[in-house]
């Protein structure tokens, strides 16, 4: 499949799209809030109530998030033509994809905890989960990104 030429960054690569950055950001959301919590030190216990209700499920979240944040590097780092990095980017669509079945199990168990009691928070969540999970299973571009490796010199 062939992209316009400004989907390509200057070594030739395909750029991870808008959609798989949003993926990426989504999927480490537990980092994004750990750090906004951080920030508002007056309301920080409380906007980690709000999306972690057990402080152990932050935890698991931030397991959950470092593959999204390590391929958020590997993106830039991957031109440098490393083995291991290589490796990893290519895996990168199978490594995401198991962090949001993870992340999917554990927003379930949950659910399991407030016995099914509906809160805007958690639906959404599980939405946008399952939405980028679906989009990371179908999308070509995110096939074609992870499997873009550097030419050889």
């Amino acid at each position: 499949m062939f992209y316009p030429i400004d989907a390509y960054d200057k070594h030739g690569l395909l750029k991870p799209s808008m959609m798989l950055w949003l993926a990426l950001a989504f999927s480490a959301k537990a980092w994004i809030v750990f750090v906004m919590a951080g920030a508002s030190r007056d309301q920080g216990s409380q906007i980690l109530t709000i999306f972690y209700p057990l402080r152990e499920s932050l935890y698991v979240g931030m397991v959950i998030g470092l593959p999204a944040l390590l391929l958020m590097w590997l993106s830039g780092q991957r031109y440098k033509n490393h083995n291991v990095m290589n490796f990893l980017w290519q895996h990168g669509k199978k490594l995401l994809l198991a962090a949001y079945i993870t992340d999917c199990l554990l927003q379930l168990y949950h659910l399991s905890l407030t016995h099914g009691a509906f809160s805007w928070t958690r639906a959404t969540t599980m939405l946008l989960t399952l939405w980028f999970s679906l989009y990371l299973m179908r999308s070509t571009r995110v096939r074609n990104t992870f499997a873009d490796k550097p030419i050889e010199r």
